[in-house]
């Protein structure tokens, strides 16, 4: 049973996390490191993959194109090193068994790079609800998909709380009438979230 904790008289009962730069590393910003060249080139395949528009193998293809590496090459050096950030994964956890909210993810990804980055069995286990941009055609910060999370999540927006490594992206959720939290490391956000809940989870 989810209780909710108050926070300026409103019932908080779902906490929503953004999957690449709070619960998984992703092996992408080295692409753009290594080819500064090609961010724009980059940053248009993303938004496609991100709206399910192309496919992680068309994607693949496309960097290889404009880089000269194998698709072999680029998952080796950029897909594979993709690793969790464990600690703030415990955290989640943390905050799952505490049985006090509902617990989201809302990704800008497409459902077959999603599966590789986080299995199956870890999105039922940590969630009870995921939204994929790649899914629903809708991207953040439009804060329709923040809607629909909550939707997703049985909750109204003033009752959830969205953590994101991206301001405009928290932008968005506040839009959408959410709390938001812009996560810069767990020691942080974890300060912000004690604060926005006083000593209820300190």
């Amino acid at each position: 049973m989810v209780l909710g904790v108050l926070v300026n008289n409103m019932a908080i009962k779902a906490i929503i996390f953004d999957c690449f730069g709070v619960l998984v590393v992703a092996g992408h910003v080295l692409m753009h490191q290594d080819y500064p060249q090609f961010d724009d080139e980059f940053n248009g395949l993303q938004h496609q993959s991100d709206l399910g528009f192309i496919t992680r193998q068309d994607f693949n293809e496309s960097v290889a194109r404009l880089t000269g590496l194998s698709v072999e090459e680029i998952e080796l050096k950029y897909w594979s090193v993709n690793k969790f950030n464990q600690l703030t994964m415990d955290w989640v956890h943390e905050l799952k068994m505490s049985g006090k909210y509902k617990i989201g993810m809302l990704s800008n990804i497409s459902r077959d790079w999603m599966d590789v980055s986080l299995p199956v069995f870890e999105q039922q286990k940590l969630f009870d609800d995921v939204i994929l941009s790649g899914d629903v055609r809708i991207a953040k910060p439009n804060p329709e998909i923040f809607r629909l999370m909550a939707d997703k999540l049985a909750v109204q927006p003033n009752e959830c709380v969205m953590i994101d490594d991206l301001s405009i992206n928290i932008d968005g959720a506040r839009l959408a009438g959410m709390q938001g939290i812009v996560y810069k490391n767990l020691d942080q956000a974890r300060t912000e979230f004690d604060d926005l809940f006083g000593s209820v989870n300190a």
